[in-house]
């Protein structure tokens, strides 16, 4: 069971960092030294790991080959940014690991899972990894500076194309292009104004002598802190919200707060405990809900529109631009993403089972009927709503061709010219980089260009 946890801890860190620094119980040892840098025989293993989780144990013989190629190829990049007094600030290494953390808060379920998990705080785990983040970004960016600029053009997008052997070009499934209108509905200020006063009577009580734990137990709204008499724990700055910390820290012990509003909704706070920047606080918090006529006024509006579209008074553009909520989609003329293949083209088996059946009845052209759409907001809640779908095009099974398939061709294209290119720079600055390579990884194939 032990070995067992501390091989999850490792895939856990290596995905959360990209190169992680976790070690197991057993020796670790240094199986490379790219400039300044190392690389520990625990952060292969722990990418390898990761690799026969994501793929249920299929993975290449020679796949920690691979992944240590990989890594070498890293911290050249490394090694170089620090040659070429490449930088990166404070603020963006914040970002990113927020960015991470946040992920994997929402992988385990909540902050205190991860944390009790880990057995370290949110800040603590921030500090440990500050540096790995610092590093890879400092690696991407050497890695963006070497590829700034590489386009390719129509000519050897098709030059690319006519080499490939012509029993060699690939079989394309039918793929579909879907667009989408979103909106979700806005909570009313008549709403708003009904928990504000719930709260506002709550904390009448508590001022009058009524319990606040008894309190947050019978109204609070935070599942993961009524039942404890909303009880936060011990809490450091960065960890919350910000305008829950901007009324926390300034409160005394045992003082309780005014009404606060944050994107969760309204809270009471009061501060039973101070420890230079950790406080031990509770609240009570109360949710402005979205009602049945909230959703139904959105349906209303998101069945005008559709008929708008049906009768060509209005445009798809023109309906994304203005009604539509999604702004990842909006900002791509309402065109969703294969988060599969990180391109706008579905195969049917990549699209969510309750949507397919919807989209097996339209033709190209053609708008689904209103559709309920759930999304996750940035509190974490499932929000409900509404969305319009549009089958823009549709294609039949193919072999490959620049007429119907040229993005794609043009990708592969890119890559392999990428591919060039990063063999070039590789032997460019090798030489300028001490590199020492274990014995015990020599006989790696990809070994031969360290060498």
């Amino acid at each position: 069971m032990k070995n067992l946890k501390n091989i999850f801890l490792l895939v856990f860190f290596a995905m959360l960092l990209g190169t992680a620094t976790a070690q197991t119980t057993q020796i670790d040892k240094v199986i490379a030294v790219v400039g300044d840098n190392i690389i520990l025989h625990s952060e292969m293993e722990a990418q390898y790991q990761q690799m026969i989780a994501q793929n249920q144990g299929e993975i290449s013989p020679d796949m920690r080959c691979t992944i240590f190629d990989n890594l070498l190829l890293e911290r050249l990049f490394l090694a170089q940014a620090m040659l070429d007094i490449v930088t990166t600030t404070p603020e963006e290494v914040d970002a990113e690991l927020d960015r991470r953390i946040k992920y994997f808060i929402s992988v385990f379920g909540s902050k205190e899972k991860l944390e009790e998990y880990y057995g370290k705080s949110i800040i603590e785990l921030k500090d440990d990894f500050k540096n790995d983040i610092e590093k890879q970004l400092l690696s991407d960016k050497m890695k963006g500076k070497a590829f700034a600029g590489l386009k390719v053009s129509p000519a050897e997008v098709k030059e690319f194309y006519d080499r490939i052997p012509k029993d060699s070009i690939p079989y394309f499934n039918s793929e579909l292009e879907l667009g989408q209108i979103v909106m979700m509905p806005k909570l009313s200020q008549q709403e708003k104004e009904f928990a504000r006063k719930k709260l506002e009577g709550i904390r009448n009580d508590i001022i009058q002598g009524a319990d606040f734990s008894v309190k947050a137990i019978q109204y609070s709204e935070d599942p993961g802190s009524y039942l404890d008499g909303g009880n936060l724990g011990m809490i450091e700055r960065g960890e919350l919200v910000p305008e829950f910390e901007a009324v926390a820290y300034k409160l005394k012990e045992g003082e309780m707060s005014d009404i606060v509003e944050t994107p969760f909704g309204y809270h009471l706070i009061i501060v039973d405990e101070r420890r230079g920047d950790k406080l031990k606080a509770r609240h009570i918090l109360i949710k402005p809900k979205v009602t049945r006529m909230d959703l139904a006024v959105i349906r209303e509006r998101m069945d005008s529109i559709l008929n708008q579209l049906q009768v060509d008074s209005l445009t798809w553009r023109e309906a994304v631009n203005q009604y539509s909520d999604d702004e990842q989609s909006k900002s791509v003329g309402g065109l969703m993403s294969n988060t599969k293949n990180g391109t706008a083209y579905f195969e049917k088996a990549d699209i969510d089972g309750t949507l397919i059946f919807s989209i097996d009845r339209m033709k190209v052209g053609d708008y689904s009927d209103v559709l309920p759409h759930t999304i996750q907001d940035r509190t974490g809640e499932q929000k409900q709503g509404f969305r319009i779908i549009w089958l823009k095009s549709e294609s039949q099974p193919h072999p490959a061709s620049l007429d119907q398939d040229y993005s794609k061709i043009q990708a592969a294209a890119k890559s392999e010219k990428q591919q060039r290119a990063l063999e070039d720079w590789m032997k460019l600055h090798r030489g300028k980089n001490f590199v020492r390579i274990d014995d015990s990884m020599k006989g790696c194939p990809q070994m031969t260009k360290w060498l």
